[in-house]
Parts: C-alpha cells; structure tokens; sequence
C-alpha cells in the first residue's frame, strides 16, 4: 500500500507479466539452466583422458576377456578372438578416421571436439587390437610352418602392411616426434592412416565368407564423411572467392590519418579531465574564502 491508500503495482505488473506467466518464464529458466549445466557435464566427462582409456580397455574386457573366461567362444575359441580382435581393431581405426571429418561439418559441436581430443589414443588402440589380431593368427596357426603357408595368400600381405604402417604411427603419435619431424611431416606422415584402412578393410573383406557384410559397414559410412568434408571445404574455398571486393578500399594515408585523429581526441579528453590534486586543491580554495568570509567583522 502507498502512503495515499492505493495500492501498488507488482513487479509482474510493471514487467507486463501476469504471475502465472512469470512462474512459467522461471521453471522455463530452471529448465534451461540445468540443461546447460548437464551438457557441460557430459562434455567434461567426454573430454577427459579417464572416459577414453576406460571405453578402450572396456570393449576388450567385454568382447575378448569375458567371453574367453566364460566359454562363450564356441568350440573354436581361437578362431573366434582371431575374427573379433580384428573387427576391434578395424572398427576403432573407422571412428579415428571420422572424427576428422566430423570436426569439419560440425565446427561448433562441442561433443564432437571433446572426442576429437583422443584421437592419438584411439589410434595406439587401434594398432594394439591388430597387434593382438596378429598374435592371435600365430597361435591359430600352431607353427611355423602353418605361418609360412598362410602367407601364401594374398589378404595376408595386405593385414601385415596394414598393420605395419599402424605401428609407424603409433611409434610416432608423441609430442618428440612431431618436434623432431615438424608438424607438416608429421601431418603427411599420419595422413597414411587413410592407406591403411584401404589396406585392412580390403584385408577384411576378402579374408573369408561373411567379412565383406562386415567390412561394408565401415567403408561406406567413412566414404560419405569424406565426401560431404571435401564438398563442405570446397564450397568453403568457393564462397570465400566469390565474396565481392570493396570498390574502393581505404588507403594508408587515411588510415593512419584516422588513427591520429582518434589519438589527438583521446589526448584531449586526458588533458581536459582534471586530477585529482587539481579538484583537492580547488577544494581548499573555496573552503578557505567561505571561513574568511564569515569570521571577517562588519
């Protein structure tokens, strides 16, 4: 109530809001608040080391690990880790390749870049699982005349040089060697990553009955992320060349003409503002002549 008897208006009043509209545009807020406060989580938890090691380690304890411990390997468990562990391998190969093309059609995506954060922990994985694919093919084999024959075929040849350029970038997936080599050759030496996933898919496809349904489902998502980056980066290129020119861009002159006179009216404004000795002063001074004036006798 007012001082007149009337009474006063309400904030929601005076904002146009009646209050059941205001508790809405609350909960609305709340809402939208702990939302934001959810996803930071989940990005958080996403971007850190801990999540990546632990979805890594965790795929082969649950495919490889548990099966072997509690017989669910069928009645030839070699065979089977031998395929698994190379599915594994070829599978984690397939998310490193995407995160790249993923990071280049969804820039803002902060999901997208906290993934892209393990990409050199991804790809050591990769190559660990093939190393395991590999010394699971030995021990299948049983000797080393069961080894030398298997590598009279043809998909052999192409998993070991899959493989084999794998463990080259995984030896150099480290800070010393991108230093040692310069960032550009360690970029051109990394981007072979792309031979070796042609090289382990093809491996995949024609190593035995039934791998090609596999293998199909990794090659051609990877190829439609590549195309769609290379059509986005080129259509980029495209707008960026085709942005008109100013007519007339500003000379130098005028630019550092402009730059002066702003400087010259910043100065102005220094030298105009008085300090604050000068106003002390200035305080004084009419402090003074008003005491002289009333203690002076008439």
């Amino acid at each position: 109530m007012t001082a007149n008897g009337c009474q006063a208006p309400s904030l929601t009043r005076l904002a146009g809001c009646q209050p059941a509209e205001s508790a809405k545009l609350a909960d609305i807020q709340s809402c939208s608040a702990f939302r934001a406060q959810l996803f930071d989580g989940i990005t958080g938890f996403l971007r850190s080391k801990f999540f990546a090691l632990a979805l890594l380690i965790g795929i082969g304890i649950w495919l490889l690990v548990i099966p072997a411990f509690t017989g669910r390997l069928g009645a030839n468990p070699l065979e089977k880790l031998l395929h698994q562990s190379g599915e594994i391998s070829i599978w984690i190969l397939g998310v490193v390749l995407a995160l790249t093309p993923l990071r280049v059609l969804f820039p803002r995506s902060r999901i997208v870049a906290a993934l892209n954060r393990h990409r050199r922990m991804i790809g050591v994985a990769a190559c660990v699982y093939g190393l395991l694919h590999f010394g699971f093919h030995i021990l299948y084999e049983g000797s080393l005349d069961g080894l030398a024959r298997s590598l009279s075929k043809p998909f052999i040849w192409l998993g070991l040089a899959g493989l084999s350029i794998l463990a080259a970038l995984t030896l150099t997936s480290n800070n010393w060697s991108v230093r040692t080599l310069g960032g550009r050759n360690w970029k051109l030496l990394h981007r072979l990553a792309y031979v070796a996933a042609t090289l382990l898919i093809y491996h995949q496809s024609i190593a035995g009955k039934g791998h090609w349904y596999v293998a199909r489902w990794l090659l051609f998502p990877l190829l439609a992320l590549q195309i769609a980056r290379l059509t986005k980066t080129l259509f980029t290129r495209w707008a960026r060349a085709s942005r008109p020119m100013s007519p007339n861009p500003p000379s130098a002159d005028s630019y550092f003409r402009k730059r002066e006179t702003s400087l010259t009216k910043s100065g102005q404004k220094v030298a105009g503002r008085p300090s604050q000795l000068k106003q002390l002063a200035a305080l004084r001074a009419r402090s003074g002549s008003a005491f002289g004036a009333i203690t002076t006798p008439l």
